[in-house]
């Protein structure tokens, strides 16, 4: 990926990020001359599953798998592809700027497991890594991005790959410099206008260059950055340059490329791990493009803004942001708006050394497992010393990270926190080799990177993932007492609280819980600055057990007024109630005047519910009229009870509460009142 002119051997890192998809896509792309970039290439296929599986590799618009591979955990493998401009993966001049029907590859495993995409690719100095984003990567509007290509030098080239998943996709390419120029059909200024559209069916291609060589053109060099692809269809793309300088009137160069996701699956929050290249030089930044107007950037918990943009535009972050200029500092980005983020990354302080990447917002969609990336030292027939970059949730112990290597588990180093956040910590391994694999119970972004020679390449292999649910399941016995709950899908997190009818259960914080009262149950796991609630789960007893509430909406009325009750039933047994009725017979001083149930149906004094499924709680509101039977009392206090019947004997495991209480207080005597009147009467004749 990396460009020397002299014997050195130094870390270049191209980061790309991955997506465990049972589906990828790899759009052909275009590089300024054949082999100046890419000679060598191959794609590497690998999967956390343990069992073998069938992965298909399709060709353009051909339904004929032009190849088929068995991978599994222990056993990925290494799809070789023809050299240089092969009109697959690269086209040249000729398949630039129309529409192609044989070009770009399709994978698809036949049972819908999930696997990575690796595309690696080199030529005699240079080196390049994408990882596909798998269905992650299908949107209808992204933008162009890369960082500015300033060099002078015959095989500078910005490209851009697009492949179609559905039949008569229109696709419009627009927002660019106007005085942008692209190839077409062998001609570098085939293309001229302000937009442009095309039609492609499923499986087609298109491929978009401005190609730079020795041109000092600011269109050629930034104006593509930030354009707008809209499609009314799921199209993908790649995008980057093949190659580029950051050495102004100079022939440095370099390979970068990479697969972004569409607008609507970016994010605002971002890490950065830098490489080798020098503090005051042009080739270690990150390049934020906006996808809204009065985007704001902050820095390291800044609470300036360092700059504001509007919809397209683009701003380089200065390399003196990172932490320090060693390999392995950090830097934390945050804006207002989803922004697509970009990092120009050397290998050492050399113009020539440099590399891109689209960089994934942290986030909880972060994955907690990348297994593997295969054989890190194999870079398309070469070997390369291998490493990775490691973003950490903070909250994660680094006891509950394992990094394993083909030579077994690998030592952590201590971590560095990254300043402006407390929410994540970055680790750097260099010298890593065979498969390597990354475990740990908070989520993760996992990068890899390696240096031969003239050579340096890496790959991400994490962002936008998504955390599987959290479900839960009953073991041991199926009810109460007896029964356990646990989480079903194998999960991890760095912390748990169980909770019982929405409320936290004191000390119980496993991944286990022996529940002894019947109930609804959830569990809340904590990854990283992040929570996840499981689903609800309802344990019940093994012996009937239904209970009986009675309550009152105001326990002291006057005489005359209505009384509202409210009955509750619930079947905390784990099989269904039967022939349920519940009888409210109203004592003398009550009168009954209407009632609503929630189920069933109701005729004085019986409220007919029938079947109550395990767990299920309804209810009945009552209204009677209020009266005092007892002519020489102030007050009288009634005693309102329910009573139950079913098939069922019920255990009374739970207590119930059928009676409730309600006073009735006495109207005071109107006599009273007119002897008022007559006293008032009187005083005023006096």
């Amino acid at each position: 990926m990396k460009r020397y002119f002299i014997a050195v051997t130094l870390l270049c890192g191209l980061f790309t990020q991955a997506q465990l998809s049972d589906l990828h896509y790899l759009p052909p792309l275009k590089q300024g001359n054949n082999n100046d970039a890419i000679r060598e290439q191959s794609v590497f296929l690998s999967t956390p599953e343990t069992t073998p599986f069938t992965v298909n590799v399709y060709q353009g618009t051909d339904p004929i798998p032009i190849i088929s591979f068995n991978i599994s955990n222990t056993t990925p493998a290494e799809y070789e592809l023809d050299d240089g401009d092969n009109d697959v993966t690269l086209v040249d001049e000729r398949d630039t700027g129309v529409v192609l029907t044989q070009s770009g590859l399709r994978f698809e495993s036949v049972g819908s497991q999930k696997f990575y995409v690796n595309y690696r690719g080199r030529s005699a100095s240079q080196a390049a890594s994408l990882t596909a984003k798998g269905r992650a990567a299908l949107g209808t509007h992204f933008k162009w991005g890369g960082v500015p290509n300033i060099g002078e030098e015959r095989s500078l080239s910005n490209t851009l790959g697009i492949m179609a998943t559905q039949d008569n996709t229109t696709v419009t390419l627009s927002d660019y410099d106007p005085n942008c120029e692209f190839t077409m059909d062998g001609d570098t200024s085939g293309i001229t206008d302000d937009t442009y559209t095309i039609v492609l069916n499923a499986n087609e291609s298109f491929v978009f260059e401005t190609y730079k060589g020795t041109v000092s053109s600011v269109a050629q060099e930034s104006g593509w950055i930030g354009a707008d692809i809209l499609a009314d269809k799921d199209i993908v793309i790649s995008n980057g340059s093949l190659n580029f300088g950051r050495e102004a009137a100079s022939e440095t160069r370099d390979a970068g490329i990479d697969q972004p996701v569409p607008i609507e699956d970016l994010g605002t929050e971002f890490v950065l791990i830098r490489g080798n290249g020098s503090a005051v030089g042009n080739t270690e930044f990150p390049l934020i493009i906006s996808t809204q107007d009065n985007t704001q950037i902050f820095v390291n918990g800044s609470p300036t803004p360092i700059a504001t943009l509007n919809d397209g535009d683009y701003f380089e972050v200065p390399s003196s942001n990172y932490a320090s200029t060693a390999a392995g500092a950090n830097m934390y980005i945050q804006t207002t708006a989803p922004v697509y983020t970009y990092q120009c990354i050397a290998g050492a302080d050399r113009s020539w050394t440099t590399g891109i990447n689209f960089v994934a917002p942290v986030s909880c969609n972060l994955p907690d497992t990348v297994d593997n990336i295969p054989d890190i030292t194999n870079m398309a027939g070469i070997t390369i010393t291998g490493g990775v970059t490691l973003i950490a949730s903070a909250s994660t112990p680094d006891a509950n990270i394992t990094v394993t290597d083909g030579s077994g588990v690998v030592s952590l180093p201590p971590s560095t926190a990254v300043a402006g956040t407390n929410d994540w910590k970055t680790f750097y391994l260099p010298s890593l080799s065979g498969n390597v694999s990354v475990t740990s119970s908070g989520p993760i972004a996992l990068g890899f990177f390696g240096f031969n020679g003239a050579r340096g390449v890496a790959g991400y292999f994490s962002g936008f993932d998504e955390i599987e649910a959290v479900d839960l399941e009953v073991t041991g016995s199926t009810c109460l007492p007896g029964a356990s709950i646990q989480v079903a899908n194998g999960e991890t997190f760095d912390s748990y609280q169980w909770y019982f009818n929405n409320n936290p259960i004191a000390g119980e914080t496993s991944q286990t819980l022996a529940p002894t009262v019947a109930g609804t149950y959830f569990l809340r796991g904590t990854k990283g600055p992040c929570e996840y609630d499981s689903n609800p789960i309802g344990v019940y007893y093994c012996n009937p057990d239904l209970v009986l509430s009675k309550g009152v909406k105001v326990p002291t009325v006057t005489e005359g007024t209505n009384a509202n009750f409210l009955i509750t039933a619930e079947n905390l047994w784990e099989n269904p109630l039967t022939n349920l009725t519940i009888s409210d017979l109203l004592p003398q001083g009550l009168e009954f005047i209407s009632a609503t149930p929630s189920v069933g149906s109701f005729s004085y004094p019986d409220w007919t519910i029938g079947t109550l499924q395990p767990g299920q709680k309804v209810s009945l509101s009552l209204i009677a009229s209020t009266k005092i039977t007892d002519i020489t009392l102030q007050s009288q206090t009634y005693t309102n009870t329910v009573v139950s019947s079913q098939d069922q004997t019920d255990f009374n495991i739970t207590s119930d509460n059928e009676s409730v209480d309600i006073t009735v207080t006495m109207i005071q005597p109107s006599s009273v009142l007119m002897n008022r009147r007559i006293t008032h009467r009187v005083n005023r004749l006096q």
